[in-house]
């Protein structure tokens, strides 16, 4: 199969699984924009490409909701199911490349070796969004409703690249309903206070399944998560915060 086939027949895979965001970033572009201890080479010494899956607007819920139906054993063996989900497809991937004579490394913002690479300048880099006042990043399209899940490294050179959007800049001409939304007064001119977003979080439950600041964005209404997603996100977003306070106390 031809190397071009090979990737397209990826991306078609990811898609009909509910992964939409398929970007194609040069590695060594990647790694001159980031420090020493979070560079693709220190993952794959030879790396060329990097492409960064992931999934925007509310299209995905859709498709892994009939999953975990056609699957009921799936919700029953595993407690992080869209990590879980995520590591499933990108080790198909990855094996699709493995066959076809491509070396891959995969890489994850969660588990383990989250901070292994640096999941929000490889969207930078690939078009995925620019930053916002939330500390995420924001689409046209999706505005800030997309997930970045997976990064699959590869020592191969492609054709064409993704590069950064142009011409997209929201925050700083929009009326800013994320600040007063916020109950916590975490969100402001300067930006998102997370270590004050994440005490608040674990002393209340007043956002304990959903982002009021986020809803409140007036970019990719129509693509927002439905109440079930968010509640989802932002219960596994409180264990992972309990555990990061967990191993870092008093800091």
């Amino acid at each position: 199969m031809a190397r071009d086939e090979t990737f397209g027949g990826i991306r078609e895979s990811l898609s009909e699984s509910g992964f939409n965001i398929f970007l194609k970033i040069k590695a060594s572009d990647y790694d001159a924009s980031v420090g020493p201890d979070r560079k693709a080479i220190a993952l794959m010494s030879d790396a060329k490409s990097i492409i960064l899956v992931g999934f925007g607007g509310n299209s995905f819920w859709k498709i892994f909701s009939a999953y975990l139906g056609r699957n009921p054993g799936f919700r029953e063996k595993h407690t992080d199911l869209i990590d879980t989900y995520t590591v499933l497809n990108t080790a198909r991937a990855g094996e699709t490349l493995g066959a076809a004579g491509v070396r891959y490394a995969l890489a994850y913002p969660f588990g383990e070796n989250a901070l292994a690479l640096d999941f929000v300048a490889l969207g930078r880099l690939g078009g995925a969004g620019v930053g916002s006042l939330l500390g995420i990043l924001i689409h046209p399209v999706f505005g800030t409703w997309m997930s970045l899940r997976a990064a699959i490294i590869t020592d191969a050179e492609l054709a064409e690249y993704d590069g950064p959007l142009e011409g997209f800049d929201p925050c700083p001409s929009c009326d800013k309903p994320c600040i007063t939304a916020c109950p916590a007064h975490t969100v402001s001119e300067s930006g998102w206070d997370w270590r004050a977003c994440m005490e608040w979080r674990l002393d209340t439950d007043v956002c304990s399944e959903r982002c009021a600041s986020r809803v409140a964005c007036p970019w990719g209404s129509r693509e927002r998560y439905s109440p079930e997603q968010m509640a989802y996100h932002h219960s596994f977003v409180l264990k992972s915060v309990r555990a990061w306070f967990a191993k870092h106390p008093g800091t």
